[in-house]
């Protein structure tokens, strides 16, 4: 018998839900950062015939025993199925229709799906530059279903609205991502982060919580997050991770830690 554990994180919850989105035979789009990780613990425990796409130009077939640092990593190479271009991926792949599927960090989301990853504060003066775009802003616009995985768990994090829009989720909420030119097929489908599991409205397009991990308290989750949100009348409790599902997830922390990663909670 396959038993549960009783020795996990928030986080690791986080990367195990993330990796349990994936269906084995999935092409699928990944963002750099957790999304990595995410990927590589679903090849292991249930979907060993995935192609993980990156912004890189690669589309990677096996697994990886070395983590890799970038979806570029030339450590890749001999585990990829298709070695190209920045632009094949973002493209010829996820542009023209071809990924059901996309992940991606998210530093900071807010109430619609937006992901800040620029600049805290203003634009021209802003308190601190981000890392930038990247593939991020391609995501935001092409993916059919968007995953966004964050691993904050304070209000600056999940801002109301956030201070720049780097990747667009539902921008304004309702109709305005379809009124700026999107495709009715793209959009954010789900955050998963170390508080829970957040799902949007289908008309409001606003995030509310959908589910949460063992022992949450939902008074704790509304207290780290910059709006009041609502939470599903049939609030889903994530179930509590296999011993063998934690085994794994922490081999890939520990992968992604030896390259220089910082993995929450750790010291």
């Amino acid at each position: 018998m396959i038993m549960d554990s009783q020795d996990y994180t928030p986080f690791e919850m986080m990367i195990l839900t993330a990796a349990k989105q994936i269906r084995n035979g999935d092409a699928l789009f990944v963002g750099f950062h957790w999304p990595m990780v995410a990927v590589r613990v679903a090849r292991r425990l249930h979907a060993p015939d995935i192609y993980c796409v990156y912004e890189g130009g690669g589309v990677e077939r096996t697994y990886c025993p070395i983590m890799p640092n970038t979806g570029a990593d030339l450590i890749l190479s001999p585990h990829l199925a298709f070695a190209g271009e920045t632009y094949d991926t973002l493209c010829g792949f996820l542009a023209a229709g071809h990924l059901p599927l996309s992940m991606i960090d998210a530093p900071m989301v807010d109430r619609y799906g937006n992901i800040n990853s620029t600049c805290i504060g203003p634009y021209r003066q802003p308190k601190t530059r981000l890392a930038g775009s990247g593939g991020a802003a391609d995501l935001g616009a092409n993916s059919k279903k968007l995953i966004m995985l964050s691993d904050r768990t304070t209000k600056d994090g999940f801002p109301a609205r956030v201070d720049y829009v780097t990747t667009p989720g539902y921008l304004d909420g309702y109709d305005s991502r379809i009124r700026a030119g999107f495709r009715p097929d793209t959009g954010p489908e789900m955050i998963i982060s170390s508080l829970g599991v957040f799902k949007f409205d289908p008309v409001s397009k606003e995030a509310y919580l959908w589910g949460v991990y063992p022992n949450a308290d939902v008074e704790k989750i509304k207290a780290s997050v910059g709006w009041e949100f609502k939470v599903a009348e049939k609030l889903t409790a994530i179930s509590p991770p296999k011993v063998e599902e934690i085994r794994v997830v922490r081999e890939e922390l520990d992968l992604a830690e030896s390259r220089l990663w910082k993995i929450p909670g750790r010291q």
